[in-house]
């Protein structure tokens, strides 16, 4: 099937929505009520979308709500951090079928990481009995730099071995279907527009914080992606000038402050003992000021991003802010303390929608929003 740009839009639409009528459709693209009946049409047809129940919005007939076809295409999602890597597949709806994860020191022998990603793909779908010729689009979601053609690492800074590996060349090959490759605050700020909480927000950011830091950066729609396609690197934000020196090559990167092992290496390191988390639940002092000092530097970070940038809404992800939540406040503290007032006159700071799995759904939405763009 070959798709014209309102086609590709109208089923996107769909696809990434909660029922849609034809009618809103119409309102929202500004086309006509025909063109949306003659395209849905054939969408019905050819089993991209399916009718749902009847609704209605007041007098007069009710509307029949749109979804995408949960069987139509089938999806795996790849989130590669520099701790773990985890694997998904999913139905056309975006709903998990089968999940897996594996730590980043499983993928041996480390000069050979492609071929060690295969093996690792390969004992997933044996794992859920999945036929990897099923697969109709596969997405790539890594923390690190590629290519602005997006088809090739080339570094991650929490990982060694990565450097100018086609990624995209080497799933093809072996899967035989579409593979779309981006960093992962990108892919985790799609997400977020395309099935989460910002579908009618333009302007926002991803922050997800673990072993490492990932950021998206949404402008008026559009991924910030900048000349060199490196837009987005809030973790090597030099948050210290006199800190330690990072695997980027910098020294005082925020990553060096608020990531899980920095975070445990300052309590240690300023005499705590035990877990980190444990200390705090037991509002031990030294707990409590490395979560100050890390929410701070966190603060100081977003607050130059949102005077650039102007966000509506920040998207805050990561178990530690759970488990820690004086992390948060501290954060949002700060940005109140030290943004342009006017720029933080609206400013919402809310936590991502999709948890622990924002990586791999936004690896999923990579795959799905680039796919339907190819059709």
């Amino acid at each position: 099937m070959t798709l014209n740009s309102s086609e590709k839009q109208i089923l996107e639409l769909i696809s990434f929505g909660q029922g849609w009528s034809r009618k809103k459709i119409a309102e929202s693209l500004s086309l006509t009520q025909g063109t949306i009946t003659n395209v849905t049409k054939n969408f019905l047809e050819q089993g991209l979308i399916m009718e749902g129940e009847r609704v209605s919005s007041g007098m007069g007939r009710k509307e029949v709500l749109l979804y995408a076809h949960p069987h139509k295409f089938t999806y795996m999602g790849i989130d590669i951090g520099g701790h773990a890597v985890r694997f998904s597949l999913a139905d056309n709806g975006l709903e998990l079928l089968h999940t897996h994860e594996c730590l980043m020191e499983e993928l041996t022998p480390e000069e050979q990481r492609g071929e060690a990603l295969l093996r690792k793909i390969d004992e997933f779908l044996a794992l859920c009995d999945a036929d990897g010729t099923a697969i109709d689009a596969i997405g790539i979601g890594i923390t690190g730099i590629v290519d602005a053609a997006q088809m090739t690492v080339l570094n991650m800074p929490n990982a060694e071995h990565w450097d100018n590996l086609n990624l995209v060349s080497l799933l093809n090959e072996r899967y035989h279907c579409p593979v779309f490759l981006d960093e992962s605050g990108r892919t985790m700020a799609l997400a977020e527009q395309m099935a989460g909480q910002a579908r009618d927000i333009g302007d926002f950011i991803v922050v997800q914080v673990g072993y490492g830091i990932a950021a998206g950066i949404m402008i008026d729609r559009r991924l910030l992606r900048g000349v060199n396609n490196t837009a987005g690197l809030l973790g090597h934000i030099t948050a210290d000038p006199n800190g330690s020196r990072c695997r980027c090559g910098n020294y005082g990167c925020l990553e060096n402050i608020l990531t899980f092992p920095m975070l445990e290496k300052d309590f240690h390191g300023r005499g705590g003992s035990g877990r980190l988390a444990d200390a705090y639940r037991l509002n031990d002092k030294i707990a409590i000021d490395v979560c100050l000092n890390a929410g701070q530097a966190l603060g100081i970070a977003l607050s130059n991003v949102v005077n650039l940038f102007n966000p509506e809404t920040i998207y805050i992800g990561g178990p530690m802010f759970d488990v820690m939540p004086l992390l948060l406040d501290e954060t949002k503290r700060t940005i109140t303390l030290r943004a342009n007032r006017f720029s933080t006159l609206t400013l919402q700071l809310d936590r991502t929608s999709f948890g622990p799995r924002q990586g791999i759904i936004g690896a999923l939405a990579l795959a799905k929003s680039r796919l339907i763009q190819t059709l």
